[in-house]
C-alpha cells in the first residue's frame, strides 16, 4: 500500500518546497501532469494581483463525450513551516518528521484529484467535461479564489477536495468571515491628572463591552485577539488599536453583528468625546448547500458504491467554496482523511488517501445518472 501511485506522488509533492505567493515549481509539476492526461491546461493572472506572488490559479478541462460538467478543486499552497518536509510512514499514517508540517491540507486533495484523472482517462469510460481548479494563495484569505474569473467555468456542481477528517465526511457549509477594525483617538494627558484627557483605552474597553465575543449563537463566532496601547502607566492613553475576526455560516448574523460594531462605536465616541474609526473587510462569505441538492446526492451515492458512510456535516473554516459558489456553483468540501493540520502533528491516513482518488473517479462516472 506505502508504494501505490497516489502515495508516492504526495510524498513527491510534499517534498517540493511551497509557500503562499510562492507555488511556482508545485504549479507547473501539476500542469504537466494534467497536460499529459490530455487536459488542456491554462493558468490565469491571479498573482498580478497578489503581492509577492508568483503564480496564478491553474484550471485544466478535460472535454467529455456527455452532457453536463462537473468541477474538483483543491488549492496548491500550504501554511507556514512547510519548507523541507520529510514525510514518514507511521503504522498506517503518513506524517512530518516533526519538525515541519505535512501538507497534507491540501496536497491530499491535490493528489486526489491528479489520481482520480488519470483513472478516468485509463478507463475509457464516456464522462462529462471535467474542470479542474488548483488554486492558490488560499492559506492566506482564499487570496486566489478571490480572484479567480468564475465565468470561465461551466461547471454548476463541484468539489473541493480540503477538509480534514476520515473520507465520507461531506461539509455542506463554512463560515464566513469578516475582519473588524477599531481604531480610538483620545488627548493625552499626565496620569495624576486624568480629567486633563480622554482615555482612548477606557473609550475601546467601552466599546468591546457592548458587543459579543466568542460563541455568540450556534452559526456565529467571534474573536477580539488584539488590543493595543502602547503608553507608559503614567500617561493617559491617547491611542488604542483593536482587531477581530468575526465568523459565521449565517450571512445575515455576520451582517448584523459589523453593524452593531459600527454603531456602538459611534455611541461610545459620543459619551467619551473621543475619535472613533471602525472599519470591517469582508474576506469571503459563508456558503450553504441543501441536503437535497445533485451536488450531495452524488457524492453520497459514489460513496456508497465504494461501501463507505457518507456525514453530512457543517464546516468552520472558510475555504475555496466559500467564493466559487458566489458564481452560482453548488459545491460541498470532502475529506481525504488528515487532521492535525497547520501543526507539526498532522497526519495523514494513507488509505483514505488512496480512497479519494477512487472517490473523484467515481463522481465523475455517476454524474452522467443524475
Amino acid at each position: 500500500m506505502n508504494n501505490t501511485p497516489i502515495v508516492e506522488e504526495f510524498i513527491r509533492m510534499a517534498k517540493i518546497d511551497t509557500a503562499s505567493r510562492q507555488e511556482r515549481e508545485l504549479a507547473d509539476y501539476v500542469k504537466g501532469e494534467l497536460a499529459a492526461m490530455g487536459f488542456t491546461v491554462t493558468e490565469d493572472g491571479a498573482a498580478k494581483h497578489i503581492e509577492g506572488a508568483t503564480t496564478g490559479n491553474v484550471l485544466a478541462v478535460l472535454e467529455g463525450q456527455l452532457d453536463g460538467s462537473i468541477l474538483f478543486c483543491a488549492h496548491l499552497d500550504r501554511v507556514q513551516n512547510g519548507l523541507g518536509i520529510q514525510p514518514r510512514f507511521e503504522g498506517d499514517n503518513l506524517v512530518s518528521d516533526g519538525t515541519t508540517i505535512l501538507a497534507a491540507d491540501d496536497l491530499s486533495g491535490v493528489a486526489a484529484v491528479l489520481d482520480g484523472m488519470r483513472r478516468l482517462v485509463r478507463s475509457g469510460e464516456k464522462h462529462p467535461r471535467i474542470e479542474v481548479l488548483f488554486s492558490v494563495c488560499e492559506e492566506i484569505g482564499l487570496r486566489g479564489s478571490y480572484h479567480f474569473d468564475t465565468s470561465v467555468i461551466q461547471s454548476r456542481i463541484g468539489y473541493v477536495l480540503d477538509s480534514p477528517g476520515r473520507i465520507g465526511r461531506i461539509l455542506r457549509s463554512a463560515m464566513g468571515k469578516a475582519q473588524l477594525f477599531l481604531e480610538v483617538y483620545g488627548e493625552e494627558a499626565h496620569a495624576a491628572y486624568p480629567e486633563r484627557g480622554k482615555s482612548a483605552l477606557n473609550a475601546a474597553v467601552k466599546v468591546l463591552s457592548h458587543i459579543e465575543d466568542g460563541r455568540v449563537d450556534e452559526a456565529t463566532v467571534i474573536n477580539w485577539s488584539y488590543l493595543n496601547s502602547p503608553t507608559p502607566c503614567n500617561t493617559i492613553p491617547g491611542h488604542v488599536e483593536a482587531k477581530a475576526f468575526a465568523m459565521s455560516r449565517d450571512n445575515d448574523k455576520l451582517a448584523a453583528y459589523i453593524k452593531k460594531f459600527h454603531t456602538v462605536a459611534a455611541q461610545v465616541a459620543q459619551e467619551t468625546g473621543c475619535r472613533i474609526e471602525t472599519k470591517d473587510i469582508l474576506d469571503y462569505p459563508a456558503f450553504l448547500t441543501r441536503d437535497s441538492s445533485d451536488c450531495v446526492r452524488l457524492a453520497q451515492r459514489a460513496l456508497g458504491q465504494m461501501k463507505l458512510r457518507a456525514s453530512v456535516e457543517d464546516g468552520a473554516g472558510g475555504f475555496d467554496a466559500n467564493l466559487l459558489s458566489r458564481a452560482g456553483i453548488e459545491l460541498v468540501g470532502l475529506s481525504t482523511g488528515y487532521s492535525g493540520n497547520h501543526t507539526v502533528k498532522e497526519t495523514l491516513v494513507v488509505e483514505d488517501l488512496i480512497q479519494s482518488g477512487c472517490l473523484v473517479t467515481n463522481i465523475a462516472l455517476e454524474y452522467a445518472k443524475l
